[in-house]
């Protein structure tokens, strides 16, 4: 099973989205010449859904990795804000965001090695 970057319209896409696609698409190893695969609807071919990039060197076995120290603080912190919260994440959707992509660039240095 390969480890694929992909981004959807199933929200609108802004700037920083498709920024975030590209760099976490870069970090699992693909460059300028890299063509997009389209993703398609299941039923209909021919409608567009978005677009994926196949992260390359993710072969192998799993292992550890090192996660930067204020990453783990600032995803132990949050976990801890959902945990001790309402239920309702809609105001931490942004820090959320961020901490995803923080993370996925962490994780993505590792690939291929």
């Amino acid at each position: 099973m390969g480890l694929n970057i992909e981004v959807t319209w199933d929200e609108p896409v802004t700037i920083g989205l498709l920024e975030q696609f590209i760099n976490q698409a870069k970090a699992g190893g693909a460059s300028s010449d890299t063509v997009l695969e389209e993703i398609t609807h299941d039923q209909d071919p021919q409608v567009p859904l978005g677009w994926r990039v196949p992260a390359t060197g993710t072969a192998g076995l799993p292992r550890e990795v090192a996660m930067p120290h204020r990453l783990m603080w600032n995803i132990h912190s949050m976990l801890d804000q959902i945990g001790s919260g309402d239920g309702d994440v809609r105001e931490l959707q942004a820090e959320i965001n961020g901490l995803d992509s923080q993370l996925w660039e962490a994780l993505m240095k590792h690939v291929g090695q």
